[in-house]
This record gives C-alpha cells, sequence and structure tokens, in this order.
C-alpha cells in the first residue's frame, strides 16, 4: 500500500513539474493555480500517507503544512512577476537597441557582455548623405520620399551591420555610424571602409531601381571616413537618452562627407595611414573644411 502512495506522490510531483513548465511557455494564470492545488494535494496527502509513521508531528503541524503550499504558491507568483518585469525591461532595451545594433551585438548587450557607460574611446566614423536631395525631393510626394529613403537605409544599415558596426542615427538623408563600440574590433577601421565599399556598389543597383521607379537619374550618396577618440555612452536627459558620441573626430567625419562626389568614400589621412596596405586610394588632396583652421589632407578610395 505504501509503495502504491508513493508512486501517487512522485505522480504528483511529476506532473507538478510539468504544468510549471508548460506554465513559463505559455503565461497561463490558469496553469499557475493548477500548480498550486497540485503542491496542496500532495503536501495534505504526504500527511495522510505518513500519518502513523509521522506521529504527533502530523498533529502539531497540521496547520503549517496546510498553509506551506499557499506561501510556496504565492512565492511562485512574486518569482514570476519578478521574472516578467525583468523580461519586459529586456525587451524594451533590445527593441530600442535592435534600430541601431546588430541582433548579434543586442544578444552581447543583454548578456552583460557589453557596456554603454559614458568612455572615451576610439571610433571609426562614417556618415552618408544622398547627393542633390533637395532638388531630388522636390520631384516626389511624401510617400515617395519616405520610400527611396527606407530603400536606401536598408541597404545601409545591413551593410554596417554586416561588418558588426553601429548605426548611431538617421538625421533626414544622412546616416551615422561608428565601429568599434560597443563591440570592439583591432580592425574597425578596416571594417568601415569594406561596408562601405559595399554600400556603394549596392547603391549603383539601388540607383537603376530609383529611376525605373521613380524616374530620378544619377541617384548616389557620398561618404565620409574619420578615425579618432570621442566620448561615447547614453547621453541626454533622465527621460530620453541616446547612445551618441561626442567630440572634434565626429565634426571631422562630417565635414569629410561634405568633400565627397557622388559614389565616392573620402578618408582623412588618419584613417588612411591606419589601412593604406589595405586599400587602394587617390592622391592626398589638401582643403578647407569648416570649423578648422588649417586645411585637411584627404583621400578617396578607390573601389572596383
Amino acid at each position: 500500500m505504501l509503495e502504491l502512495s508513493n508512486l501517487i506522490l512522485l505522480l504528483l510531483l511529476y506532473v507538478n513539474v510539468k504544468v510549471i513548465k508548460k506554465y513559463l511557455r505559455s503565461n497561463n494564470i490558469f496553469l499557475l493555480f493548477l500548480s498550486g492545488v497540485l503542491l496542496f494535494t500532495f503536501f495534505n496527502y504526504w500527511l495522510t500517507v505518513y500519518s502513523i509513521i509521522l506521529g504527533n508531528f502530523v498533529n502539531h503541524f497540521q496547520i503549517i503544512m496546510n498553509i506551506l503550499p499557499i506561501l510556496i504558491f504565492i512565492i511562485i507568483i512574486v518569482l514570476e512577476s519578478l521574472r516578467k518585469k525583468e523580461q519586459i525591461e529586456k525587451n524594451k532595451t533590445r527593441d530600442y537597441f535592435s534600430k541601431y545594433l546588430s541582433e548579434k551585438i543586442v544578444d552581447n548587450l543583454l548578456e552583460g557582455k557589453l557596456e554603454l557607460g559614458g568612455k572615451k574611446e576610439e571610433v571609426t566614423i562614417l556618415f552618408t548623405d544622398i547627393r542633390g536631395f533637395t532638388s531630388l525631393s522636390e520631384k516626389l510626394d511624401a510617400q515617395q520620399i519616405v520610400e527611396l529613403l527606407n530603400g536606401h537605409f536598408d541597404i545601409i544599415t545591413h551593410e554596417i551591420f554586416e561588418e558588426e558596426g553601429t548605426v548611431l542615427k538617421y538625421i533626414g538623408d544622412a546616416t551615422m555610424a561608428i565601429f568599434n563600440a560597443p563591440i570592439k574590433h583591432e580592425n574597425h577601421t578596416e571594417k568601415t571602409i569594406n561596408a562601405c565599399i559595399k554600400i556603394q556598389k549596392r547603391m549603383n543597383i539601388y540607383a537603376d531601381l530609383v529611376q525605373q521607379k521613380y524616374g530620378i537619374e544619377n541617384f548616389s550618396i557620398g561618404i565620409g571616413i574619420n578615425v579618432g577618440e570621442v566620448v561615447i555612452g547614453n547621453i541626454g536627459s533622465h527621460k530620453y537618452m541616446d547612445y551618441t558620441i561626442i567630440g572634434d573626430p565626429v565634426n571631422t567625419a562630417s565635414r569629410l562627407n561634405g568633400q565627397a562626389r557622388a559614389g565616392e568614400i573620402v578618408v582623412s589621412e588618419k584613417v588612411y595611414s591606419k589601412v593604406k596596405s589595405k586599400f587602394k586610394f587617390s592622391e592626398p588632396e589638401s582643403v578647407k573644411v569648416k570649423g578648422k583652421e588649417k586645411e585637411v589632407k584627404i583621400y578617396r578610395v578607390i573601389y572596383t
């Protein structure tokens, strides 16, 4: 008889474990309630089966043993509530950063392998924008402009993510992105140029689509790249923050973008010195850029 009772007790525990696992997958509150009932039944049946062996223990602690399942049930609810709250926060973080980071980087971020605190880091910065966008936008209606922009942003974002870079923001028709934060790469400058070459090549194909669909000829973008130490982190007010960068190298990268003609990739002398053996470049040019007293030496990436 005792063996049968033990088998029933084991069965109750087994069923309860299955119910809890199913609840964790489905979040069905009925299953949580059922788990509490099963625990209550298990403990009471256990007391009944072992009352002869336990003797006075049952009489003295019957009330406690009856309350115990309820306490366990309450603990389960509290723990599950905390788990759900943590999951909601993780989902919010994932939704926010998935706009700027590749899925792999977001996973590392959520696992605590990456830091987003404010600090100084060397990063490679790139800016892109559409050449002649103002006149181009005058030929299209609002919906067409949005479609055209989104199509070209898809290309840029995909190639940056492929090289494990970070898209910081879209500014009108421009893109601002970095490499080497939050995920680190020793060859971050090389990866930046690889991404930009792929972007420009794909943009040539996209230009044909733009012409066919919207009648716009010679759709193109320019890209400027610089490398340097910047302040990087979550910056903003307590109500709204951005993961972004601040520093003179950022401004220089933006100015270099202004020097890039249609389909070109313009880099600074610092970028050139880091990757000159990896890519082909034009002869250097000295140009005057806004915010700089001295002329800046630039190079244009040669790609086919």
